[in-house]
């Protein structure tokens, strides 16, 4: 994506930051970078002050409790602090100097957080180069890059797994990607993210099988079904070798499946899959870049020409082998 960063901490560290972020992103060697992260083993010096004039701020949206995080931001200048009150990290951002410092003594959460700040960084630095985030799987065969868009029940995680397991495919990226044009066409670029594998999707695979938890061992596909569980796994954690970070996308499937149906409209469906430049889970806590108002604009202009430039299609589904066979004569790739 021509992003470039560096970033500072003890080794162990940055070898679990790794684990998710290496798949996509890989810190450069450039003599000039966008940003560079310190992640410092310490309490912040600022903590007092943040905690006593910081006002509220949100920094991961979820439903779920345990994985929504709150937090105070405090601005002195051109630098925001921000306490997270979930993990009791503190972020400095220098807006002059483009470096941020993570204060916590904890290292469980100096990599949490290392992985938060690149990933949201990054984020934000490719949709003010023109990059849009989508809410879509991606994969790769031979020289076809296909986009799998859909929300919750869309099949999107167990059809990409189908494809990477038993058709020779690589993947790109796992539930969110950026969108790039590049060379009069869309680039893909992969997304740091973990799979979030429900129970019956784990039962499907002989790669993740093994992971299920003993105790829904036994339990029928309609029981697996109505147990709120998901297990959350790397590519590496489940036998995912073939991968890449990037691909020119040849296809966009947008995925409606006929037993939750309830539009097929493409339009609908894009606009409630595109994340730039609000996105729902991860608030612009940072303001690193960007005006929200020329953003929209943009973007608004970027699903257009992906509908009209993508190759898009709808793909109705009632199994998951139907709609592997469609997409695959779609995309020639079986």
């Amino acid at each position: 994506m021509g992003i470039n960063w560096k970033v500072n901490a003890e080794k162990d560290i940055l070898g679990k930051m790794d684990c998710l972020l290496g798949d996509y992103y890989k810190e450069s060697y450039a003599p000039k970078v966008d940003f560079e992260v310190t992640l410092v083993e310490k309490i912040s010096s600022d903590l007092t002050e943040i905690l006593e004039y910081g006002v509220p701020i949100t920094i991961h949206n979820s439903k779920k409790p345990s994985v929504h995080e709150e937090g105070l931001v405090y601005l002195n200048g051109y630098i925001r602090m921000i306490y997270n009150k979930a993990t009791k990290s503190v972020y400095r951002l220098n807006y002059l100097s483009k470096k941020i410092n993570i204060f916590n003594k904890d290292k469980s959460s100096l990599v949490k957080d290392g992985i938060r700040v690149i990933r949201d960084i990054v984020k934000a630095l490719a949709e003010d180069s023109g990059g849009v985030m989508v809410h879509a799987a991606a994969f790769k065969k031979n020289d076809k890059g296909v986009l799998l868009i859909g929300g919750k029940g869309s099949g999107k995680t167990t059809l990409s797994l189908k494809f990477l397991y038993e058709h020779g495919c690589s993947e790109v990226s796992r539930d969110r990607v950026i969108l790039k044009p590049e060379k009069q066409s869309f680039y893909i670029y992969g997304w740091p993210n973990y799979y979030n594998l429900t129970l019956r999707t784990m039962r499907d695979f002989s790669k993740t099988r093994s992971m299920l938890p003993e105790k829904y061992e036994k339990l029928s596909d309609q029981e697996l079904d109505a147990v709120n569980v998901k297990i959350q796994c790397t590519a590496d954690e489940i036998g995912i070798e073939q991968k890449c970070s990037e691909v020119k996308l040849t296809h966009t499937i947008f995925l409606v499946n006929e037993r939750q149906r309830w539009v097929e409209d493409m339009e609908e469906l894009l606009a409630v899959n595109f994340y730039s430049p609000v996105d729902l889970n991860y608030p612009n806590w940072h303001h690193w870049t960007g005006n929200n108002d020329e953003q929209r604009e943009y973007g608004v202009m970027m699903a257009k020409k992906l509908l009209e430039e993508g190759n898009c299609h709808v793909v109705k589904w009632n199994t998951i082998n139907e709609a592997v066979d469609k997409i695959g004569h779609l995309a020639d790739i079986l």
